[in-house]
């Protein structure tokens, strides 16, 4: 961040009572290490500041009210960072900002710490989900999975663009073939599925683990009303596990495992079955969801907006996921 927009944003934080005697050395950017928003930290306050990077013929004040609403919604999990207040779009700060809680703590260390992000995901997915009527602004589509294929479809339709090997093509097209077939097959049991206040982008580098043993999730900004199957499904994918350099891992079954005992064991015993039953075929369409929007930032350059090292990391992490052999070794664990 400039130091003029750094100077604009002081200017309309100082006129806020609290932030009365902040000096300008007081906001502290930190790494772009996340494709949506910056942030600054507020020295000595316990509050971050996001920014977020608007999206081409995209309104800062439409997108600003659909955030903090998504933070409101998680906020009674305990899981999640504490909206503060909003800093509305203007002058000074043309995207405005959300002003929230400064989780302290760092990246997860995984997979030891793995099992706490099972517990935060499962204090929001075990949260009472409002009637449809109530669920906007977020979304709620009719059916996650056909919405979900749809994505993958819309993704995959940039392959020729995306300079892969024409084995991965025909892999992904196959692919694509199984994950259509599945949400035809199984469209009536996917209507009767519990609905929960899902993240959707639920990579562990989107996750603090703070003191004593806890875990926040506290990238808020793609929040619906989904199935938790796909958001348990993405924190333990091959390619979200490598996307966060801070905390890039693989893991065993063993370590999955663990994972899920610990979110069905705050989860509660019936969404607990529920999600557990669609965990392993879920876990595919994720991959699969995963992997093509990485051909959509391959095509885009999307993650050549990142800082430094988190850039470099995503092109390697990019070009192995979109990797021949790697994907035949991935298609093998499911059979």
């Amino acid at each position: 961040m400039s130091r003029p927009d750094l100077d604009n944003l002081f200017r309309a934080l100082a006129t806020r009572p609290r932030f009365a005697e902040l000096a300008p050395s007081e906001l502290i950017p930190l790494a772009g290490k996340g494709l949506a928003h910056s942030h600054v930290r507020v020295k000595g306050k316990r509050v971050l500041l996001r920014l977020p990077r608007l999206r081409a013929g995209e309104s800062a004040e439409a997108r600003l009210s659909l955030e903090a609403e998504m933070f409101a919604r998680a906020a009674p999990s305990e899981a999640t960072p504490r909206l503060i207040d909003t800093i509305a779009p203007g002058e000074l700060v043309p995207t405005g900002a959300l002003i929230v809680d400064d989780i302290g703590g760092a990246a997860p260390k995984l997979p030891s710490e793995l099992p706490a992000l099972g517990t935060a995901l499962a204090s929001i997915h075990k949260m009472k989900v409002p009637d449809e009527a109530a669920r906007a602004p977020l979304a709620s589509p009719a059916n996650p999975v056909a919405a979900t294929v749809a994505t993958i479809e819309a993704n995959l339709a940039l392959m020729d663009k995306a300079s892969l090997d024409p084995k991965a093509k025909i892999a992904f097209g196959q692919e694509l073939g199984w994950a259509k077939e599945f949400s035809t097959n199984n469209d009536k049991r996917f209507q009767g599925m519990t609905r929960s206040l899902c993240l959707y982008d639920t990579h562990p580098g989107n996750f603090i683990s703070a003191p004593g043993g806890r875990a926040y999730f506290v990238d808020i900004d793609k929040c619906l009303y989904s199935f938790a199957a796909l958001d348990l499904a993405h924190t333990c994918t091959r390619p979200a596990l490598a996307w966060d350099p801070d905390c890039a891992t693989s893991l065993s079954p063993a370590d999955i495992d663990g994972f899920m005992r610990a979110w069905a064991l705050r989860a509660g015993d019936a969404l607990a079955r529920e999600t557990q039953s669609a965990f392993r075929p879920f876990r595919r369409l994720v991959w699969l969801r995963t992997t093509s929007q990485f051909i959509r930032f391959r095509v885009e350059g999307t993650h050549k907006g990142l800082d430094g090292r988190y850039a470099d990391h995503a092109e390697k992490a990019i070009a192995a996921a979109l990797d021949l052999k790697t994907i035949a070794d991935q298609r093998k664990d499911w059979g």
